[in-house]
């Protein structure tokens, strides 16, 4: 955050809220609504980091929650559309090595087996709430990016 950030006390009292740029938008626009989603998420998987023990696994996540920002100005629509190639190919990797070492699956799975499994799927749930958001403002590089994220915190919740 900047050091000079002084929220403006009472400028969105009237459901309004300004855009990166200055344009003012209602609070129920849909790319206001997906910023708050991406917040979510992104307090959702600082949970995940805390929970984490592996340092490569924090590191990644905190790679993430990075990813998110590039996300939300893809929301507020300040951010090229092929933002998201590199991240995507970096999650795909992700995904490879985890399915890799991952069992069969034969049943669903339900959450709960450890705590650290349960807060890895409340983000991944975040993760695909975000991506239909972020279809439905036309933002797909990022859409992809947030299915892939999904599929990692699958992965990453059945590993722990």
């Amino acid at each position: 955050m900047p050091k000079n950030f002084k929220p403006a006390m009472g400028g969105g009292d009237g459901g309004m809220t300004d855009l990166p740029g200055g344009k003012r938008v209602k609070k129920t626009d849909p790319r206001i609504k997906t910023l708050g989603m991406l917040d979510e998420l992104g307090a959702a998987l600082g949970l995940v980091r805390a929970r984490l023990a592996g340092k490569q696994e924090k590191e990644e996540i905190w790679r993430t929650q990075q990813d998110l920002l590039k996300a939300a100005a893809s929301a507020a629509g300040t951010n090229s559309k092929a933002a998201f190639e590199k991240e995507t190919v970096y999650l795909e990797a992700r995904i490879a090595a985890l399915a890799a070492g991952a069992e069969p699956m034969r049943k669903f799975i339900l959450p709960g087996r450890t705590e650290t499994e349960a807060i890895i799927h409340f983000a991944r749930t975040k993760a695909r709430n975000c991506e239909l958001a972020m279809w439905e403002i036309s933002s797909r590089p990022a859409a992809v990016y947030l299915n892939r994220l999904s599929d990692y915190l699958f992965l990453l919740a059945v590993k722990n």
